[in-house]
């Protein structure tokens, strides 16, 4: 079962934008590296980042919405949220 939509506070939806900008950021640099043909180990060090970055994120979403708020949660929806977090890794 999908989680239904997950509520989260102005400052958390703040937070991620912060978050997701970062990793837009990191993905244009790594955009303009394979562009200009300037590949380095650096490039890769950067795509890590994003990757972490955006688990990072999905983490924070579940974390902050759905599991700041349980009770509004059917059992099968929070399964589906736990299952969530353990594939990020």
């Amino acid at each position: 079962m999908p989680i239904k939509k997950i509520k989260l506070s102005e400052l958390d939806k703040k937070e991620l934008m912060t978050s997701i900008k970062k990793i837009i950021g990191q993905l244009q640099a790594v955009s303009y590296t394979i562009e200009s043909d300037k590949v380095t180990s650096s490039t890769f060090t950067q795509l890590l980042a994003v990757k972490g970055g955006a688990s990072k994120v999905c983490k924070d979403i579940i974390s902050k919405g759905v599991l700041g708020d349980l009770k509004s949660y059917s059992m099968e929806e929070l399964d589906s949220a736990l299952n969530v977090i353990f594939k990020l890794d």
